[in-house]
């Protein structure tokens, strides 16, 4: 058995995976911004890479018009160390964050995101995984991923999604896994 490296700290990731519209997850990053006097960073990956902090309790949505595309939102309870060249250095300055990806809706469909969070300090941590949990409660809940290419159906009944990915599944929009060919049909869907 390995021993572990006393140099490096343990650290601990959750993840809740979702489908969500960008307006929605900036909207929830405002609330918790807000309520918890958290300080935010939006990021773009394109053309090039741009990490921005923002002032204590800043408007989201009229900072990130500035700086688009923004495909990553990231909250923390320190301000944020500026500078960083690319995303490798941005998660090692400025650790302990609770981070958002906003995936767009594009002609293929909306591709699921995730409300993500690692930490060496297990009370960050599980105070990142209440404030995501509280939200979830919030939500609909429950999917089946389906393999176009077989048709085969897996249940993810701890998948969540918002009321505006709902509304675009009732669209028509297809829900897209993350990564790879999946689609998602959600639990409640009434068409």
């Amino acid at each position: 058995m390995e021993e572990p490296n006393p140099f490096l700290p343990e650290v601990t990731i959750f993840a809740l995976t979702l489908h969500a519209t960008r307006e929605e997850l900036v909207e929830i990053a405002q609330e918790w911004a807000d309520a918890g006097s958290l300080y935010v960073a939006v990021e773009r990956f394109h053309p090039t890479y741009a990490a921005v902090s923002l002032p204590l309790a800043a408007p989201i949505t009229a900072s990130m018009v500035k700086e688009e595309p923004i495909r990553r939102l990231c909250l923390r309870r320190e301000p944020f160390i500026d500078g960083a060249i690319n995303e490798r250095q941005q998660t090692q300055w400025n650790p302990e964050c609770l981070t958002m990806v906003l995936e767009p809706v594009s002609d293929d469909g909306l591709r699921a995101t995730a409300l993500t969070a690692k930490s060496g300090n297990l009370g960050l941590l599980r105070d990142w995984g209440n404030l995501v949990r509280d939200k979830a409660l919030q939500l609909h809940r429950g999917a089946y991923a389906i393999d176009p290419a077989t048709g085969g159906r897996q249940q993810c009944p701890e998948h969540f999604h918002t009321p505006g990915a709902h509304d675009l599944a009732v669209a028509g929009i297809p829900m897209l896994a993350a990564a790879g060919s999946a689609i998602f049909e959600f639990y409640d869907m009434e068409i």
